[in-house]
Order: structure tokens, then sequence, then C-alpha cells
């Protein structure tokens, strides 16, 4: 059977709003169950972080709900984030760079004060592109971008992973916004996690 329900723009953004705001002020409770059933290649993950890093994001980023994002990538039947992060090594002399993990483990309480999972609105054989783009990069090796350079793409930081393999499959999800910044130790524009998560692209599914 046709199913001639057209959902508009409006309507996704309005009940996008609504759910965000259910979301508000509920912290991640143990044995937080995600809806991977409801998950698709390419989507966009952001959490608020508890560490000094994710203190310093949000300080320069008042607005922002969410301190840090990577994108989901499902390989042998299992979900992965790929994220560009500082201090978070997984062995010892382990360098700042390219991550790929469970998604539970990203998710983490110990990590995330809340988080959130969104549909980037595109073809699916675009958004599978942007994933295997990130997969590519992990595999590369590719160091986290302490300068946090957008113009230099042989080191990434968390939103520049997200918006340049977006870009390769013809996507603009920063849409041209950044965030100035002016604290100490850090002054300029930069691309927060809060210039993506604004995307009109963006339909979030899922949030705590």
């Amino acid at each position: 059977m046709k199913n001639n329900t057209h959902i508009t723009p409006f309507a996704i953004s309005l009940f996008s709003l609504l759910f965000l705001s259910a979301c508000k002020d509920n912290p991640p409770k143990e044995g937080l169950h995600l809806p991977q059933e409801l998950f698709r290649e390419g989507d966009i993950v952001f959490r608020r972080g508890t560490g000094f890093t994710s203190r310093i994001v949000l300080a320069a980023d008042s607005e922002g709900r969410y301190s840090h994002t990577g994108i989901l990538k499902k390989e042998r039947g299992a979900w992965y984030v790929i994220h560009a992060v500082p201090g978070e090594p997984d062995f010892k002399g382990d360098a700042d760079r390219i991550k790929m993990e469970p998604v539970e483990r990203f998710f983490d309480a110990g990590k995330a004060s809340r988080g959130a999972v969104m549909h980037v609105q595109a073809d699916s054989a675009l958004a599978c592109g942007a994933a295997r783009s990130a997969l590519g990069l992990f595999r590369k090796h590719l160091l986290f971008d302490h300068d946090y350079d957008l113009n230099d793409t042989t080191e990434m930081y968390c939103t520049e992973l997200i918006d340049y393999v977006y870009r390769k499959e013809g996507i603009d999800l920063s849409e041209g916004r950044t965030t100035s910044v002016n604290i100490p130790g850090m002054s300029g524009d930069y691309l927060m996690p809060n210039d993506i998560a604004q995307s009109g692209r963006l339909c979030l599914i899922y949030c705590f």
C-alpha cells in the first residue's frame, strides 16, 4: 500500500524541538538502553562530556548542549562511533587521534552526562559514504588537531571530522556556522558541536 503521508521540514523541526526539550536535565542511568534498531550508518552522535576538555568547549560555547560529536558506522553487526578525541588513550603512549569504539562506550556514564543521536536527512548512500570516509581516516591513524585548524585536513578535531566526511558527499552540515571564541588560551572562530547540531538536515531520533 502506498503511504501518502507527507512530513514537512517544519514538522520534523518541531518534533525535534519537542523531543530535545523532553531530554533536558535527564542524565543517563546505569544500563542505558540505546535504540540501536533505529540507527543508520552516517548518523551523527553528540554527547555532553564530563572531562576537562568538555568543560572548556562548553565554556567557549555557552549556548551549546553538547561538547563532542562523532559518526555511526556498523561493522560485523555491531554499532561503533568514529570520532576525533583528545585525552582518551586506548593504551599507554597512545596518541590523541581518530578513534573507533562501541557506541555503548562512547555514551558510557563516565564520559557522557547527556547525549543524542540524529539522522542526516539525505540519501542513505551519501550517509553511508560519509561513514566509510570516516572509517578510512580512522584506519590511517589520523591524529587529533590540537590547533583546531579547519584548513588543515592532515589532522582533525571532532566537528572537523564530521564536516569533512559529509562535505565529501556534497552535504554542508555546518551551513556556514562557526562560533567566535575569546577565552584565555582559545581565541578565534571554531566549528563547535552546536554549529553542527543546528543543521536543518538533522533529525533527532534519540536523546537522554
